[in-house]
């Protein structure tokens, strides 16, 4: 049998503590996470182990070995689901409790790898709040234990070169990992193929593939080599650092040394400290838990205070509570329990996975269970975007755009006198100006194009890549310039975007260009100088058609869906009013000051050159110091950026002032 080693279970101490730090967001451990790479280093060397002396010996039967991976994985893994599943349906909403239902039959069925590979990647901000995201590793490891051991068994059988066959797989795997690492990224993380090789790391060294070094001394350094490579990792990368691929080498590396110098080098020693094995003996329980807790703060995070049940004090305590529990009193009984027939084990197994898989199957039909939460709770969530945005008025061919084809607001069968033209901003706004035009007996047209401002003679390239908003932007111009009937044009875009700030999510950045046909690219990469330059231009070409100009400031930007955390702080009042003093619910006028300041230069410089109005929508939203997000217990937006249908009618209807001015 495999010896054991105590520095082996202090180094999965070494891996399971920068996960967790990661984890919590503190800086220093910006890659924590290359201790899940370590972790299956060490999974390769013990299985490799276990499996090779028992075929040595003539005792290796596949059915023992997934007795023996059952008992250490199913008590602990499914304790957690169950405490998660709980919890989940008191915290989550509906449609992110009807994600969680998913999530829990992909991990029934060892497949969360592949779930979470579809739904985002893992440094996305939308992965942050998904409680059973970090299975996705168990995932790989579960599919390597179903594989290998019947790989191995078939090599072992046929004789072949076992040492040569895992060098093979070790390379292939390393190189299909560094191709798609930079090609698909998502891929490479996620599914075993390309992490096969960390595993195989760890099998060369259980197999002998590296031969050992006799001289203390040279132990001695590698050990050092190794915890300097791995603490290297953890300070150094970030979400930023491709990977897995090369940067992948580094940290298993480290790991492959250490465990190579063996537990008498200077590094051993230290790992065989008695507080690091403890910890390392926990490390399964405290991975299993870091991340449950964690995620349910992350969830929260946009709309609580500095409450202490969410600082990381609170979050590792809990962690590590949990875990002892589920060590002393659920995964290490049932590990030393025998279980003679184990036919039993796998009935027994089998039927806990059906029941779980039921439970996550039910979720998801019932849509998470919306009928948990308060009729309040729905009302503020249920913000649905632009009934403009469709087929006909907004997803069309730009190119074909003309007057008597746009989509009208207000009396559709009169003459339009007025047009709003822009992005998916402008879209926004067009339930506000439909109900105010049919109010008023008047008739507007909408012409939009996703990520294109409404500026004449500039070009847009969108992750460098060329859009036709230039063309189009012509074409709506051209238009509007011959109609004699329109007299009043509302542009309305993310201004703040154009005018050089960064967008808040994972939405792609634009560059914009001058394009006029003479000074073509002579404002290259300066997309607040463009900004100015076309919106003068802009404007100064309306004005000479004989139009009246309406620049419309863009709504707050958020930094978060805002009908889901409205959703949550609608249910913390409800369900737990004792706790609402940790709940914050507005936006800091200050953020809308510093992501519009560059608007506002541009705007006093363009009056000063042009007759343009100002429409300042931000002032319905934003007073005494903080913009709202909500009216009457219901959301002005319907996500992060975009007003609802209900939200646009209260911003325009709100903004009487001017509008009624228009129509005089």
């Amino acid at each position: 049998m495999l010896q054991y080693r105590k520095d082996v279970d202090g180094l999965r101490a070494v891996a399971v503590l920068p996960v967790i730090l990661y984890h919590a967001g503190i800086s220093a451990f910006s890659g924590g996470y290359v201790g899940v790479d370590i972790f299956f280093v060490i999974s390769g060397y013990l299985i490799t182990g276990i499996i090779s002396a028992e075929m040595s010996e003539g005792t290796f039967t596949v059915s023992n070995f997934y007795v023996r991976r059952i008992k250490r994985i199913f008590p602990a893994l499914y304790f957690m689901m169950l405490v998660t599943i709980i919890l989940s349906g008191f915290l989550l909403l509906p449609e992110h409790f009807r994600n969680f239902g998913k999530s829990v039959a992909a991990t029934v069925f060892f497949s969360s790898n592949f779930f979470f590979w579809k739904q985002s990647g893992y440094f996305d901000a939308a992965a942050e709040t998904k409680p059973l995201l970090h299975t996705w590793s168990l995932g790989v490891e579960e599919q390597f234990y179903i594989i290998f051991p019947l790989f191995l068994l078939w090599l072992y059988k046929k004789r072949h070169n076992i040492k040569l066959a895992v060098a093979a797989v070790f390379v292939c795997s390393l190189a299909l990992s560094i191709f798609l690492t930079y090609r698909k990224p998502e891929m490479s993380f996620y599914l075993l193929p390309t992490r096969a090789w960390e595993l195989m790391l760890g099998t060369m060294l259980s197999l002998g593939v590296f031969r050992r070094a006799e001289s203390r001394a040279l132990n001695d350094i590698l050990s050092v080599a190794g915890i300097a490579m791995i603490a290297f990792s953890v300070a150094l990368f970030n979400a930023a650092t491709p990977f897995p691929g090369y940067s992948a080498l580094l940290p298993c590396t480290g790991a492959a040394l250490l465990i190579y110098a063996g537990e008498k080098s200077i590094m051993g020693r230290i790992l065989s400290f008695r507080p690091l094995v403890f910890i390392g003996l926990l490390s399964y329980a405290l991975y299993l838990w870091h991340w449950t807790f964690i995620a349910f703060r992350n969830y929260y995070s946009n709309i609580t205070g500095d409450a202490f049940f969410m600082s990381n004090w609170f979050i590792i305590a809990v962690t590590f509570l949990f875990a002892v529990l589920s060590y002393y009193f659920v995964e290490h009984p049932i590990r030393r329990r025998k279980f003679p027939v184990p036919s039993k084990l796998f009935k027994a197994s089998a039927a806990v996975m059906l029941l779980f898989t039921a439970i996550g199957t039910v979720i998801y039909k019932t849509d998470g269970m919306p009928f948990r939460m308060p009729e309040s709770v729905s009302v503020v969530t249920d913000a649905p975007g632009s009934t403009y945005r469709n087929t006909d008025c907004y997803y069309r061919d730009p190119m074909k755009a003309k007057i008597d084809n746009l989509c009208r607001m207000g009396d559709k069968k009169g003459k339009p006198t007025f047009i709003v033209w822009g992005d998916s901003h402008a879209l926004s706004l067009t339930d506000g100006m439909n109900k105010f035009a049919a109010e008023n007996g008047t008739t507007g047209v909408f012409a939009g194009k996703s990520s294109c401002p409404p500026l004449r003679l500039v070009r847009i390239l969108i992750n460098d890549v060329p859009t036709n908003c230039r063309q189009f932007n012509d074409i709506i111009y051209k238009e509007v310039a011959a109609d004699n009937d329109i007299k009043n044009v509302f542009l309305v875009g993310r201004w703040e975007v154009y005018s050089g700030k960064p967008t808040l999510g994972n939405d792609a950045g634009s560059e914009m260009r001058l394009d006029d046909g003479i000074t073509k690219d002579v404002i290259e990469n300066n997309n607040l100088k463009v900004f100015e330059e076309g919106l003068v231009r802009t404007v100064g070409s309306l004005e000479r058609a004989g139009k009246n100009v309406y620049f419309v400031m863009d709504v707050p930007e958020v930094p978060y869906d805002v009908p889901s955390e409205m959703g949550k702080i609608e249910y913390f009042r409800r369900v737990f009013p004792a706790l609402t003093s940790f709940v914050n619910s507005g936006l800091p006028y200050s953020h809308y000051q510093q992501r519009n300041e560059n608007v506002f230069k541009v705007l006093e410089k363009v009056k000063q050159k042009t007759n343009v109005k100002v429409v300042n929508v931000q002032d319905v939203l934003c007073r005494n110091g903080e913009c709202r997000l909500t009216e009457g217990g219901k959301s002005l937006y319907a996500d992060d950026d975009h007003l609802s249908v209900f939200g646009s009618e209260y911003v325009v209807g709100s903004s009487k002032t001017i509008l009624d001015a228009m129509l005089k």
